[in-house]
């Protein structure tokens, strides 16, 4: 499991191309996702970390772009792509207690 690619083409202040950070952003929650099914929890971490710069990256670009209404439903159905995944990941993480089984 490699960490997620971050070399996004620079922004030209389009929509779609802050769609591109928003679509890298979930294909590395997708790939936390893998490596925490398959227990390579070192991958996990790799791959949180370059997250990490992603978010910050979104968060700049978010302050200064506008996104196109068109394209608001496949960032908001990324955004809840990645809570699921989180969850997910959690529950991997924290098994329930024996005596919940």
């Amino acid at each position: 499991m490699t960490a997620p690619s971050i070399a996004i083409a620079a922004a030209s202040g389009s929509s779609d191309g802050l769609m591109q950070w928003y679509r890298a952003l979930g294909a590395a929650s997708e790939q936390m996702l893998e490596a925490a099914r398959s227990g390579d929890w070192e991958a996990v971490c790799r791959i949180e970390g370059a997250s990490t710069v992603l978010v910050a990256q979104l968060r700049r670009l978010r302050a200064s772009q506008d996104l196109a209404a068109s394209l608001e439903r496949e960032r908001l159905d990324i955004l809840r792509s990645i809570v699921m995944n989180d969850a997910e990941i959690r529950r991997i993480m924290q098994p329930l207690p024996q005596w919940l089984h």
